[in-house]
């Protein structure tokens, strides 16, 4: 298991609210590893922690692969 996530309040600001979102998305998946996401979306695990850590905005094909690949993991988690 990876190290804990700082904590983010998205009320400081609008790149903290969207890293905040992004982290909810990522626990809707039961908090798949980054690893794990980053082999569903072709970029590195660090690209997207980096995108939820809410330092700054990440770009839009992060954010992209980070949606995408979470709603992959989201589908094969509901899969009985």
């Amino acid at each position: 298991m990876g190290r804990p996530e700082s904590e983010l309040d998205p009320a400081a600001g609008p790149v903290e609210e969207f890293a905040h979102e992004l982290r909810r998305l990522r626990e809707r998946t039961g908090r798949t590893p980054y690893r794990d996401l980053a082999k569903r979306a072709n970029f590195s695990a660090s690209a997207l922690s980096s995108a939820a850590a809410g330092q700054r905005l990440p770009s839009w094909p992060v954010v992209s692969a980070f949606v995408r690949a979470s709603l992959i993991s989201l589908a094969i988690s509901c899969q009985i």
